[in-house]
């Protein structure tokens, strides 16, 4: 059985390159022209430090020539692009097929706008790589990978899924992958953080001054999925029950723990600011919680301006720098006079 992927970026791309090199068929697509024609004339390549490098030889094809598709369909474009992957991909969709969102951000909703809540299947994936040059991905290093239905079945499709995609890492299946997918978002919140700064996500996340601003932008956060009921759960690098407990210099010692041995040590929100001068996942993610947000009557103002701060680095307004996290925290003691307490009181009911 073959599988069509779309976005053959850091993410999908590492991953469906070991799909390839265990004789899978994957068909990779994207918008990138010098990328897709470098990896149909030499393949993709892995690079994994110090010498476990790989390439495998691949079909690439621009999303624009596209005009049929695999049962299978893993989406792995940036999040803000969602909606314009779903109208060229969403009419291709085989009458049994299905589509895996391999992204960052809670992009299921909007999949399922286009075919339907029964067609999608939720992934939590936690490994990291980045996007080097056209067909080549550095490998940053394996992390959770989670999958599950929407309606929280164990189907025969998921478990097929699961066989796949194995040959790349352990899959665990999920009963309520929003949890999972929620989780991340949350922990995205801090993470993000650290890429409007030039640090290191670990020293982003050690950085004393602002490491109080940087669990409100948190706490902040977890009151959405608190509104709609909907539990959170530890994973490898987030610890929500240490944030509710007002433990957040542990909390954010987990996470900057988890990254201080990778060899991806800046989100990708850092890269796409200071690397690939694009615009970045940030309205997508943390932007995403802050609608909802605003639809349940929870203004979050803080994440509101850190989102304004990537936006006017985005239009060139504002540099890269600390001074960035320290302003953000002159937001924080305007907004949270106070401190965090009310909002941790909020998130712990």
């Amino acid at each position: 059985m073959g599988c069509t992927l779309i976005g053959a970026g850091a993410i999908g791309g590492s991953m469906a390159a070991w799909l390839s090199r265990a004789q899978t068929e994957v068909l990779y697509v994207d918008v990138i022209e010098e990328h897709v024609r470098t990896m149909k004339e030499k393949g993709l390549t892995i690079k994994i430090p110090p010498d476990k490098d790989f390439n495998v030889p691949i079909r690439a094809i621009l999303l624009n020539d596209l005009n049929t598709m695999d049962d299978i369909v893993f989406l792995a474009t940036k999040s803000q692009h969602t909606r314009h992957a779903m109208r060229k991909i969403a009419p291709l969709l085989p009458q049994k097929g299905y589509i895996v969102s391999l992204q960052n951000g809670i992009n299921e909703y909007i999949i399922a706008e286009y075919v339907g809540r029964e067609r999608v299947i939720g992934a939590f994936v936690n490994w990291a790589a980045d996007y080097i040059e056209p067909g080549v991905i550095q490998f940053g290093g394996k992390g959770e990978f989670i999958i599950g239905e929407l309606n929280g079945e164990i189907t025969p499709r998921l478990l097929n899924l699961q066989k796949i995609c194995s040959v790349f890492q352990p899959v665990k299946l999920s009963h309520n992958i929003m949890q999972e997918l929620w989780s991340k978002q949350i922990n995205i919140c801090a993470m993000f953080a650290t890429g409007i700064t030039h640090l290191l996500i670990p020293d982003g996340l050690d950085f004393e001054p602002t490491q109080e601003t940087v669990a409100c932008l948190v706490l902040e956060a977890m009151q959405v999925p608190a509104k709609l009921g909907i539990s959170l759960v530890p994973f490898e690098d987030f610890r929500p029950n240490l944030y509710r407990a007002g433990r957040y210099h542990e909390a954010l010692k987990v996470t900057a723990d988890h990254y201080r041995s990778m060899l991806k040590n800046y989100t990708g929100l850092y890269r796409d600011l200071a690397v690939r001068k694009r615009r970045s996942e940030i309205d997508g993610t943390v932007g995403f919680i802050v609608e909802l947000g605003q639809k349940l009557g929870l203004p979050l103002p803080l994440c509101q301006s850190f989102i304004q701060i990537v936006h006017e680095i985005e239009a060139n307004i504002r540099p890269i720098c600390t001074e960035n996290l320290l302003e953000l925290k002159t937001y924080y003691q305007k907004f949270y006079p106070d401190g965090l307490q009310k909002l941790i009181l909020q998130v712990s009911q």
